[in-house]
This record gives C-alpha cells, sequence and structure tokens, in this order.
C-alpha cells in the first residue's frame, strides 16, 4: 500500500478515536445512549490505524500486548 494512503488512514483513525473519546464525555455528562455508535466509531478508527500501521509495528505491538497480558 502507498505511504501517503497509509498515512491517510491513520490521520482519519487517530481524528475517529478522538471522536469517540468525545462521545464518551457527552454520554458520561448527558446519559445519552450511544454506546452502539461509540463502538461502531470505535471499531471503525482501530481498522483504519491498524491499515495504516507497518509490518513491524503491528508485530511489536502485539508482541507489547502479549508480555502485559500474561503479567
Amino acid at each position: 500500500m502507498n505511504n501517503d494512503i497509509k498515512g491517510l488512514c491513520s490521520f482519519l483513525g487517530m481524528i475517529g478515536l478522538a471522536y469517540v473519546a468525545l462521545l464518551i464525555l457527552i454520554a458520561l455528562f448527558t446519559g445519552a445512549k450511544i454506546v452502539k455508535s461509540i463502538m461502531f466509531i470505535f471499531a471503525f478508527s482501530t481498522g483504519l490505524i491498524s491499515l495504516g500501521l507497518t509490518s513491524q509495528v503491528k508485530s511489536r505491538l502485539f508482541c507489547y500486548a502479549k508480555s502485559v497480558i500474561s503479567k
């Protein structure tokens, strides 16, 4: 995949995660029931970030996650 496309995917994914954080704050303060929307946007943003990462970074993140979970 082209590096420009990877960068765009990472950028859009990070904007999506920031939007999820904002929605969580709104839900906490107003009591709005938007959990399904939050989960969908979170999953989509995480997928975009995953597309934007190189294989080396993905393998390092998986190794780190495994080490944290196994402790």
